[in-house]
């Protein structure tokens, strides 16, 4: 047996169903015939010590059974991109909890700012300084707290803005794609497909981007 590895559509795509490791694509020499397939890499590196029951999946049979979940699901193309475009929603949901926006926080940072300058300026001349000790934690205290928001509201955002990018993209290819795709594309699959688990011989999961998830039996 030799395995080899490639920039094939599948090769960051394909997962075991059992044990979650990527699949890698292999060629099987038998008597001078030569058959390709895909196998769990956690089984080939290691036997069964890991991964007991995965198969083998022949890549003719495995890429005719990802071509009918893609058709499948492409028959209801108005439908799916409504799903996920749909998604932007879910995206933007607010963090959980939190109703003060970006420029609220940042007002009251401005606000703090001011106060603690005003109670500097006036412990600098005052003859017992320390009573102003209390008023100067609570501000710092409260300027730390904003900070944190701000912080979690700018990492929301830097991540909402990849993921609506990937949620576009992905509802511009379904919209461009053909009802039917009769052939294997790698370039399209690339596109269209974010991760295939073989759940067993006869079964795989089919993972659109966008989140749309085809259960499809093995033809």
């Amino acid at each position: 047996m030799t395995s080899y590895a490639s920039k094939y559509a599948l090769s960051e795509r394909l997962v075991c169903g059992e044990c979650g490791t990527l699949y890698r694509r292999c060629t099987w020499s038998k008597r001078g015939k030569k058959r390709v397939v895909w196998r769990c890499v956690s089984r080939l590196d290691y036997g069964t010590k890991y991964c007991h029951n995965s198969p083998s999946v022949d890549e003719d049979q495995l890429q005719r059974s990802i071509l009918a979940a893609i058709n499948s699901a492409m028959s209801r193309k108005s439908t799916l991109i409504r799903k996920i475009t749909g998604a932007m929603e879910q995206v933007l949901a607010p963090i959980p909890g939190e109703s003060m926006s970006l420029s609220d926080i940042e007002s009251r940072l401005d606000e703090l700012n001011d106060l603690t300058r005003t109670l500097v300026a006036k412990a600098a001349h005052a003859e017992n300084p320390s009573i102003y000790t209390v008023q100067l934690k609570e501000i710092m205290d409260e300027a730390a707290v904003l900070k944190e928001k701000r912080q979690a509201i700018e990492e929301q955002r830097k991540s909402n803005t990849q993921a609506i990018r990937r949620i576009e993209e992905a509802a511009a290819v379904m919209e461009g794609a053909s009802a039917e795709i009769q052939e294997w594309d790698e370039t399209l699959i690339r596109q269209l497909v974010d991760t295939v688990k073989v759940v067993s011989a006869e079964h795989i999961t089919v993972i659109l981007r966008g989140g749309i998830q085809v259960e499809q039996d093995m033809i």
